[in-house]
C-alpha cells in the first residue's frame, strides 16, 4: 500500500512539472511575440561605450534595441549606420527634428518649432562651446536649422566635443541610415 502511495507521488510531481514546464515555453513564446510584434522587430543589445548620451544612457550601460525603428518621434532615441573612413559604427542619438521640423538650439536646451522641449542634457565642459568642426561652429547656440524630407536632425544629450558625431556636425541624417529605436534599458529602465 505504501508502494502505490509513493508511485502515486511521483506521478503527480511528474505531471505538475511537465505542466510548468509547459506553461514557461508558452509565456517564453508570447512573451517573444510581444517583443518582436509577431517577428516584424527583432531585438538587439548594445553597450553604450562612451559618455555622449549622458545623463540618459550612462557609459557603460546596456540597453535594447528594435528594429525596424518605425515608428520615429521628437525625442525618441535611435541608433544610426555612421560611416567613418572604411568602417560602420552605430551611434545613439537623440531624434530632435523630424522633417519640417524648425530646430535651434539656446544655452544647450534644443527648440522645436519655437518650443523649447526639456529632454535630459548636460554641458560637461562649458569652456568647449565652439568647434572648427561644427556646421556653425557654436555648439550650445545655433539655427534656426530646417529639417529636410526624408532626413532626421539627430544630437547626442552631452552638448560639448564629446557628443561627436551628430548633426551639429554631420548636417541632416537620411531616414535610411537610421538602424533601430531604443527604448529601454537591460535593468528595464525607460530611456527618453
Amino acid at each position: 500500500v505504501g508502494g502505490d502511495r509513493g508511485e502515486g507521488l511521483t506521478h503527480r510531481i511528474t505531471k505538475a512539472l511537465r505542466y510548468v514546464f509547459w506553461l514557461a515555453c508558452l509565456t517564453l513564446i508570447a512573451l517573444m511575440i510581444w517583443l518582436t510584434r509577431g517577428g516584424a522587430r527583432w531585438p538587439s543589445v548594445y553597450i553604450q561605450t562612451g559618455q555622449s548620451m549622458e545623463p540618459t544612457v550612462e557609459q557603460g550601460e546596456y540597453f535594447l534595441s528594435f528594429s525596424p525603428a518605425d515608428p520615429i518621434a521628437r525625442g525618441d532615441l535611435v541608433i544610426w549606420r555612421y560611416q567613418f573612413r572604411d568602417r560602420e559604427f552605430h551611434v545613439l542619438r537623440r531624434v530632435a527634428g523630424l522633417p519640417g521640423d524648425t530646430v535651434g538650439m539656446e544655452a544647450g536646451r534644443i527648440v522645436v518649432n519655437g518650443e523649447p522641449q526639456d529632454w535630459n542634457f548636460v554641458i560637461g565642459s562649458p569652456r568647449a562651446s565652439y568647434s572648427d568642426f561644427a556646421i556653425e561652429g557654436e555648439l550650445y547656440d545655433w539655427g534656426p536649422w530646417i529639417v529636410p524630407d526624408d532626413s532626421l536632425l539627430l544630437l547626442s544629450d552631452r552638448r560639448d566635443m564629446l557628443g561627436f558625431p551628430d548633426s551639429r556636425f554631420r548636417g541632416f541624417i537620411p531616414q535610411d541610415d537610421i538602424l533601430a529605436r531604443v527604448d529601454i534599458s537591460l535593468t528595464g529602465r525607460r530611456l527618453r
